[in-house]
């Protein structure tokens, strides 16, 4: 099997490969100040880190190949040295330890007049959506809008050639995965508070693409209203839906404007609503694993028609995201 163009078409494909990072020290300096690093609130990050344990064997057992992002980095490393050479010059320190490298590269410490300084940690790592995004035309690496999430895309993009997928990278805007669905014969691209209009505009040569401005900053990736668990239903709060403008475009030519409760509705689309409290919860943040069948952090009556595992992850939410931001789709169909 080439490993060459991994691609998805559409969110409710059958998943195949995923990428999750277990979240390690990075995340204590967060735990010690929240708001600072973008997490909603303080948690265990020993409980975190079995929620995880358990995701990923959810993953697992239901056929779904699991890539972790630092072992198929350090596996990478110990196999060959010029990409060792490499991770080594991105962390300039000369040690031909892979495990060590890959600390200090999510890590960042700095010694200065005898303190050691964590200059630039990346708790948020774990959320394994947002460094980039799978288009039916391949792995695109976007850009972080925050300064606390700059550096994640230099990881990501290791962890790609590791795997020896090929990959393009925006040059302009931002764009992070959090705000993208493909939907087969069209992609939805959220836009506002983390990716912009720049960043989107890198998606217009994929055909039709539906920019969706996103109103409120408490939401601040489309993921966190909206999301697709089949080829014929969506989940979404419908007020922030109603209330997101949506410019669709054609190749780069503005054809509509509409919202995006009007716009998948037209588009054959049943509307499953949740409210904005369920959202705030995480409930719309499930990862949908095959047509009409997903991974939900949490059963809800609304999901009756779907065929829902659940695995609960209410400590990893502390950092301000569900199941869906911290996988990142490798390859789905």
């Amino acid at each position: 099997m080439s490993h060459h163009n991994m691609s998805a078409r559409a969110e409710w494909e059958k998943l195949r490969e995923v990428v999750v990072h277990k979240p390690g020290y990075e995340v204590l300096f967060a735990l010690l100040n929240p708001s600072q690093f973008l997490f909603e609130r303080s948690f265990s990050l020993t409980k975190a880190r079995r929620e995880h344990d358990k995701l990923r064997k959810t993953l697992e057992k239901e056929g779904v190949k699991v890539h972790r992002l630092k072992g198929v980095i350090i596996t990478k490393m110990r196999n060959n040295y010029s990409f060792l050479e490499k991770v080594k010059n991105l962390v300039g320190v000369d040690t031909n330890d892979p495990n060590y490298l890959i600390e200090l590269l999510i890590l960042n410490p700095v010694i200065k007049n005898e303190n050691v300084i964590i200059a630039d940690p990346l708790p948020n790592l774990y959320f394994m959506r947002d460094q980039q995004i799978t288009t039916n035309d391949g792995i695109i690496i976007g850009k972080m809008a925050t300064k606390q999430r700059e550096r994640e895309t230099e990881v990501t993009k290791l962890f790609w050639e590791a795997l020896g997928i090929k990959y393009k990278e925006i040059k302009k805007g931002k764009l992070e995965g959090g705000d993208y669905f493909p939907m087969k014969d069209f992609h939805i691209i959220g836009i506002g508070n983390r990716t912009d209009f720049t960043g989107a505009s890198n998606l217009f040569n994929l055909g039709e693409v539906a920019v969706v401005y996103e109103a409120r900053k408490e939401f601040f990736h489309l993921d966190m209203f909206f999301n697709v668990p089949s080829s014929n239903s969506v989940v979404g709060v419908k007020k922030l839906m109603e209330e997101s403008r949506t410019e669709v475009y054609n190749y780069g030519k503005l054809i509509e404007v509409t919202n995006l409760y009007e716009y998948v509705k037209k588009k054959g689309f049943n509307i499953i609503e949740i409210d904005e409290n369920e959202a705030k919860m995480q409930l719309g943040n499930f990862l949908t694993i095959d047509d009409g069948k997903i991974i939900s952090p949490r059963y809800s009556r609304k999901f009756r028609e779907l065929d829902v595992i659940e695995v609960n992850v209410e400590n990893l939410t502390g950092g301000n995201g569900g199941i869906h931001c911290m996988t990142g789709v490798v390859r789905r169909g």
